[in-house]
């Protein structure tokens, strides 16, 4: 059975990663509490953690797209320039 100790490291790890900008070592993190938490068959700690990692992904799209928006101006603008 997997101990709660590692499933709350993991959710530690997850968040430094996420706080620094690394969101992918972020997933990774939330993968494997998610896989922990698959081990550990607890219906309701298999819920949360799959709501995780959906919202996860969602806030790094989300991130990625706000990125975008804000370089494709800039882009347009060194292109009308040259």
């Amino acid at each position: 059975m997997t101990g709660y100790k590692k499933i709350n490291e993991l959710l530690h790890l997850a968040d430094r990663a996420k706080a620094n900008g690394n969101y992918t070592l972020a997933e990774k993190f939330i993968e494997q509490l998610f896989v922990e938490a698959l081990k550990s068959k607890d219906a309701k700690l298999i819920t949360i953690a799959a709501e995780t990692l959906l919202e996860h992904r969602r806030l790094h799209i989300a991130n990625v797209l706000r990125d975008i928006k804000r370089i494709d101006p800039l882009q347009s603008l060194r292109k009308a320039l040259s």
